[in-house]
């Protein structure tokens, strides 16, 4: 991973060179947009591949023994088995296997058994193998230090830790598991008021206020499909893939909750679809709290800074700090979310800017973070759109041409969660396709009143 992350970082660290050395006009921006573009999304794959392989065979222990009566060392899994009982990941052809791997494989198998019976020859469903059952049947195996922690229904346990591992927003927050829809969140007690002791004397007790964040969950959901003909051998091969894909694209539609969450369903009004009424399935469409954009461009506008249709400047970020007051004190415990095209026309002229290439090899970086400016990490996102004038997006393209970003106090937002992931298969006749859905309920809230909040802040109306 060192090596492709080496890699990649070089590449970048030459299109930054390129883009800080010529004149905009001078440069074919579509075609270094797509560049840098396909950069990113390669040092993300990078690094959440990174991370994942790193994670533990078993999430909840190592298993001292894997045995079942049908299990034999010998089995066509034998050597997955064997790395797995002593606590390892196997790796097979380059390729980094898990435990949850097998079982993943066996779902895709026992989903084409389950829904399609029919059929011979070549177009029959194909069962997973008795060596697959086994080993499966070792890994679920009950008794002392068998691996109960790998029961099927922990496999989207598992692959839903990965989620927080590739996401570059939702991870940075604190994260709340919702034990009812609405949720209720006491976020403390509020100011306290401290004053000098005397002996013998009793205390004046403060009363202070409490605060509190309700958190309504938004259903987000996707499919994938695979053909009636896979065989195990290709299920298999897939899982890891699979898994990592998995994992990406559900870090991504978080991170575009987070980001993007509306509530207005309207003709106008919602920052994603100013001036048409949203899809009902538009996945930013939330059905209880607005996200980080919503928090500056709607809910307090005074934490906003309008660039005046000019290139972004220091004064532009200092001036959204300088909105954030205390909070904006610790840039370790701040996010700045910027789209592409600011990144590339904005950030990187300014010389308070330290490209990731410029780290050093043992510096601590968040997922997709590219840059830093004065010690605040800068994290590009492709959900992070272009916009019109007022930070909203049009539903004609052609009007969202200026850029803008957000910074926010990572300890002021919460994710809320109250479905974890599910995975399920079923059959589409029509498209003579397997289907597996994957489905999340999350919520994002945040500390205060939103009309007076201080801890989020923006720019829009950016020149890129």
């Amino acid at each position: 991973m060192a090596t492709q992350f080496d890699a990649v970082l070089a590449q970048m660290a030459e299109l930054t060179n390129a883009v800080k050395a010529a004149p905009k006009n001078e440069l074919q921006w579509e075609q270094i947009q797509k560049q840098f573009g396909g950069q990113i999304d390669a040092m993300v794959e990078a690094q959440v591949k990174s991370a994942l392989d790193k994670q533990p065979a078993f999430r909840t222990g190592t298993p001292a023994t894997i045995a079942h009566d049908g299990y034999t060392k010998a089995g066509r899994y034998g050597r997955f088995l064997k790395s797995f009982e002593q606590g390892q990941s196997h790796v097979q052809s380059g390729q980094t296997y898990k435990p949850v791997d097998l079982l993943l494989a066996k779902m895709l198998l026992d989903g084409q058994v389950k829904n399609y019976m029919a059929g011979t020859g070549g177009n029959a469903a194909r069962p997973a193998s008795d060596d697959l059952d086994n080993a499966i049947k070792a890994l679920t195996s009950t008794g002392s230090a068998t691996g109960d922690e790998l029961v099927p229904t922990s496999m989207a346990g598992q692959l839903w830790d990965d989620f927080f591992l590739a996401s570059r927003i939702v991870a940075t927050m604190q994260r709340i598991d919702m034990p009812t829809n609405p949720f209720d969140i006491p976020l403390g007690l509020g100011a306290v008021t401290w004053r000098k002791g005397t002996e013998n004397t009793a205390t004046t007790a403060s009363d202070p206020g409490t605060a509190k964040s309700t958190l309504t969950a938004t259903e987000l959901i996707t499919e994938q499909n695979w053909s009636y003909t896979l065989d195990e051998d290709a299920a298999i091969a897939m899982a890891p893939a699979i898994r990592a894909r998995l994992a990406q694209s559900g870090a991504e539609v978080m991170d575009a909750f987070a980001l993007n969450a509306d509530a207005t369903n309207a003709a106008t009004g919602n920052i994603n679809l100013d001036d048409a009424d949203p899809d009902d399935a538009s996945y930013y469409l939330s059905a209880g709290q607005d996200g980080l954009r919503h928090a500056w461009i709607v809910d307090n506008t005074g934490m906003t800074v309008a660039a005046g249709g000019d290139a972004l400047d220091a004064a532009d970020i200092t001036g959204a700090l300088g909105k954030m007051g205390k909070y904006a004190v610790d840039p370790a415990r701040l996010v700045i979310v910027t789209d592409a095209a600011t990144y590339l026309n904005g950030f990187l002229k300014l010389t308070n800017v330290v490209t990731v290439d410029k780290f050093g090899p043992n510096a601590v970086i968040l997922t997709g973070q590219l840059a830093t400016y004065y010690g605040i990490p800068i994290i590009v996102s492709a959900s992070a759109p272009k916009t019109e004038a007022d930070g909203k997006v049009s539903t004609t393209a052609g009007n969202n041409t200026l850029g803008q970003f957000t910074v926010f106090h990572r300890d002021m937002w919460y994710a809320g969660f109250r479905r974890n992931l599910i995975i399920e298969t079923d059959r589409d006749i029509q498209k003579r396709m397997y289907v597996m859905v994957t489905s999340l309920r999350q919520a994002i809230g945040c500390y205060g009143t939103r009309s007076t909040q201080t801890h989020t802040a923006g720019a829009v109306n950016i020149l890129v």
